[in-house]
């Protein structure tokens, strides 16, 4: 955006997301879904591999669950979760 000048607005209009979710997005304080970042790609004239950017990081990691577990089912899907992560950290430390 800074390197073609362009404001929140601009982006707002270009891509039809409000300016204030474009805000949020971009400042980490609501989750970009694929099919946004797509958008606003398209809409600066780049690929989506070029907005992203990987950092390699030792900090802990952070896991922000939303809703709540109401039922048996939802609570198993948590339980296999929580097993996959802690298995990849295993794996991971292993290495």
């Amino acid at each position: 955006m800074q390197e073609q000048g362009k404001s929140y607005q601009d982006l707002s209009n270009d891509t039809g997301i409000s300016k204030s979710l474009i805000g949020h997005m971009l400042s980490g304080e609501r989750v970009m879904k694929p099919e946004r970042l797509i958008i606003i790609a398209k809409a600066l004239g780049t690929e989506v591999n070029g907005l992203i950017q990987v950092n390699e990081t030792n900090d802990p990691l952070e896991i922000v669950f939303r809703g709540e577990l109401t039922n048996r089912q939802s609570k198993r899907t948590f339980e296999a979760v929580l097993f996959a992560i802690e298995d990849y950290v295993t794996m991971k430390q292993a290495d």
